[in-house]
């Protein structure tokens, strides 16, 4: 009866532990989705400043010394421009179809790797970065791309790099405050997330070994 008592109380606790986890688990991915949100966000007005920016700089409005006095021409001039007009409209779509996917925030996978050694955090935390600059350079390189086409610049004199096939934008990209303090926060929390997953792949280890241990 003791080592029975002993056994039921040794499950029961286990049980406990395991409902904990998986309450914190659940906690922690919702927070990180929030945070998702918060970047993408901080993301899109990241961009739309950029474009806007970068649109003053190179593109020459109607009432410019170009298209005064000929305000049809402008026109033409600016209606032959692929839906440059409507960039700084589409622009946050465009961050939010190439960032918003599963594969850049790892709290989106139901399978994560156990592993909580610093190489491994690091590791993760680095590709993160490296996927989502990677994605916005690539949105502003094709943003650029269409500015650069306005200017009498030789091919030769563009920021390019050709990668995988399309051509990327070499710039300094460096992100706002407000992207760089949310994906902190994310960082945080992705740290938590795969020590709590830790845990629960020791006590699904330490059932196995009882399983054996019964044989």
């Amino acid at each position: 009866m003791g080592i029975e008592s002993h056994t039921l109380d040794y499950s029961e606790e286990r049980a406990s532990r395991v409902s904990s986890l998986c309450q914190k688990m659940k906690s922690t991915r919702e927070k990180m989705e929030k945070e998702t949100c918060i970047f993408i966000k901080a993301a899109k007005n990241f961009s739309l400043e950029w474009v806007q920016r970068e649109m003053n700089i190179n593109v020459p409005p109607l009432e410019s010394e170009g298209y005064s006095g000929n305000e049809e021409t402008g026109k033409e001039k600016l209606g032959g421009l692929p839906h440059l007009e409507d960039l700084p409209f589409r622009i946050q779509g465009i961050v939010e179809e190439h960032l918003n996917r599963d594969g850049y925030w790892i709290h989106r996978s139901e399978l994560l790797h156990a592993d909580v050694s610093r190489d491994y955090i690091e590791f993760k935390k680095e590709k993160i970065r490296k996927d989502l600059t990677s994605s916005i350079r690539m949105i502003l390189g094709c943003a650029a791309e269409i500015f650069a086409d306005q200017k009498t610049e030789n091919p030769e004199d563009k920021v390019w790099v050709k990668e995988r096939g399309r051509r990327k934008y070499i710039c300094i990209l460096r992100f706002s405050n407000e992207m760089t303090v949310s994906l902190d926060h994310y960082f945080t929390m992705l740290e938590e997330l795969l020590i709590l997953e830790y845990e629960m792949k020791e006590i699904e280890n330490e059932v196995e070994e009882g399983k054996i241990k019964e044989k």
